[in-house]
């Protein structure tokens, strides 16, 4: 692709609102600006485009990471050399490291480097305006382009999960368990949640606390886990009704085809909250999110247990999340998974492994969170502003 000159060399492209709106303007051309510098994505998404990175090129197509719907502070990372460092992490900062590269043979700090306005330009000719012109209506509509039709064939709709719809759901349920009242969760809190309780005999989750997992989107419901209300058996170790015989009786049972491994507890309520402070925080299980969010802490999902797969690790990845924050449970089990998520995470991610009080984060109290937990998470976050 050629891009004809649009160059004025005396006009100085000082107008931040101007500027944002070139941004959101060029987003909508993306397939055009990898093709002029040659480089084919290998992920798509709606939130994130994953290829070999403008700036430094190299062999590894999953090294820069751009987000479409980002702001014009944080626009991509590069997550093998930090470019971003360099030349900034807007757009237009990108587009100066890929012309600095393509034009000047830019490989280190200290050799020529392409001009600001330069950059500006560019993406002027893009989109074929001038800056003082620009024109957000005449662009094309995401659905109209090439670029959306690409996203359509790699995204995958998390509605084929689905059992029944959140409103559905809503009114199949009973009030908040007093499990969970009695280990002191609010009740708006497990309303929010759309916890309940079986109360129906012969149904797969009954005498269960209930938990429903919600799409992406917060529109279905794609998966259902009981907790027993009971204690542990001291006998066979199992969670049935003490005055009833042993028997089979799992502290948790998840409905019958939930792919846990797919999703992330809260994503749907999380996800502009991750985006906005660019941190994740993982738990083991919903009752830690809840306690989090009670404290005032909305960017917590849980991983269902102690294990974070390559599904979820996707999910992470298209976030918008640069910081990753581990509040395993406090036992054996929680420090192995902290150390092996950090192996897999620390090279593209700044992870934290904070120490919590107690085994569980949901034993805690709102008070020893605000004191020990937050400051560790205001300090992280706060680099991101």
């Amino acid at each position: 692709m050629t891009i004809s000159p649009n160059k004025i060399s005396h006009f100085e492209y000082n107008n931040p609102s101007k500027l944002a709106q070139l941004e959101r303007m060029s987003i909508k051309y993306i397939d055009n600006i990898y093709s002029y510098f040659n480089i084919k994505p290998s992920y798509i998404s709606e939130n994130i485009i994953k290829s070999s990175c403008f700036v430094h090129g190299g062999d590894n197509d999953t090294s820069l990471n751009l987000y479409p719907n980002g702001d014009i502070r944080v626009h991509y990372k590069c997550r093998t050399h930090g470019c971003e460092d360099v030349f900034g992490s807007s757009l237009i900062s990108l587009m100066r490291g890929g012309l600095s590269a393509a034009k000047y043979g830019w490989s280190k700090q200290g050799d020529k480097e392409a001009s600001f306005n330069e950059s500006v330009e560019f993406l002027l000719n893009i989109i074929g305006q001038k800056f003082d012109e620009l024109d957000e209506s005449s662009c094309p509509s995401l659905e109209k382009m090439k670029f959306a039709t690409m996203i359509s064939k790699l995204y995958t709709d998390d509605k084929t999960d689905a059992i029944i719809t959140r409103d559905g759901y809503s009114n199949t349920v009973s009030g908040p368990p007093s499990y969970y009242i009695d280990r002191n969760f609010k009740p708006e809190t497990l309303i929010k949640f759309g916890v309940g309780f079986c109360s129906t005999r012969g149904k797969q989750m009954f005498n269960r606390a209930i938990v429903p997992i919600f799409d992406n989107n917060y529109e279905y419901v794609v998966g259902i886990s009981g907790r027993s209300v009971f204690d542990r058996c001291a006998k066979c170790k199992y969670y049935h009704d003490p005055n009833e015989r042993c028997k089979f009786f799992p502290k948790w049972r998840h409905s019958k085809g939930f792919q846990k491994e797919k999703w992330l507890y809260n994503f749907w309520n999380a996800k502009s909250y991750i985006q906005e402070s660019k941190t994740i925080i993982l738990v083991e299980s919903p009752g830690n999110v809840w306690r989090l969010h009670e404290a005032g802490i909305y960017n917590a999902v849980a991983i269902f247990g102690t294990s974070l797969n390559d599904i979820q690790r996707s999910v992470i990845d298209e976030s918008g999340a640069l910081s990753i924050v581990l509040l395993m449970d406090n036992d054996e089990a929680g420090e192995r998974a902290s150390e092996k998520i950090l192996q897999s995470c620390n090279r593209l991610y700044d992870v934290h492994m904070p120490k919590i009080l107690k085994n569980d984060i949901g034993d805690m109290t709102i008070e020893e969170i605000n004191l020990t937990i937050k400051p560790l998470l205001h300090d992280v976050m706060e680099k991101y502003k």
